[in-house]
């Protein structure tokens, strides 16, 4: 299967790489962002608030708005990041076998060029890629789906004061995979992005 590079005509006039420029910047930078802020809220903010706020009642509130804001920005940062994903390369999950010159610098366009490595290396470069950007789709989907869980079902449990040990525990449970998935996925982008 031959490779997939894909192009776009850069402010320069240049042909770039698509995974450079804006929005591999704006990329990396979401995925900072996202893995910073559950990063900060749970191993620092959280833990301080039941230190020095006082009553742990009010330390708990404040955790809770917390926890539910830091869900949010876990359920729309990997949609964010997809998107971006799909406009800077948007054949990556099929692998299709053109090298597609996007246009525009201002509003010239760039026609497309079929191209196809015949040296013996590009089919698993082709399928190495793939199996990344597979990784990587479903990490993205994997953290909607656990802000999803968090958001609709274990914040309400928690407020309501239903078991509280048992919701916890799974708020706990659901936050640590929640940071796995963007930890993870932070470490790929840096590769994903380039």
């Amino acid at each position: 299967m031959p490779t997939v590079l894909k192009f776009k005509m850069g402010h320069s006039g240049l042909a770039t790489p698509s995974g450079s420029g804006l929005g591999a910047t704006v990329g990396f930078f979401v995925s900072a962002f996202w893995w910073g802020a559950l990063t900060t809220i749970g191993v620092v903010v959280v833990p301080l608030l039941f230190v020095w706020v006082s009553p742990k009642a009010l330390a708990g509130l404040v955790a809770g708005h917390l926890f539910e804001w830091v869900s949010w920005v876990n359920l729309l940062a990997p949609v964010l990041l997809w998107c971006l994903a799909r406009g800077l390369n948007p054949s990556s999950p099929l692998g299709a076998d053109s090298m597609d010159l996007s246009p525009t610098h201002e509003g010239q366009s760039v026609k497309s060029v079929n191209s196809v490595h015949s040296h013996e290396g590009a089919g698993a470069d082709a399928h190495a890629h793939a199996e990344r950007w597979r990784q990587t789709v479903w990490g993205l989907g994997g953290s909607v789906a656990l802000a999803a869980w968090m958001l609709a079902v274990v914040i309400p449990h928690i407020t309501q004061g239903l078991d509280r040990a048992l919701w916890h525990g799974m708020g706990t449970l659901t936050y640590g995979l929640m940071w796995v998935l963007a930890s993870a996925l932070m470490l790929k982008s840096r590769r994903f992005w380039s």
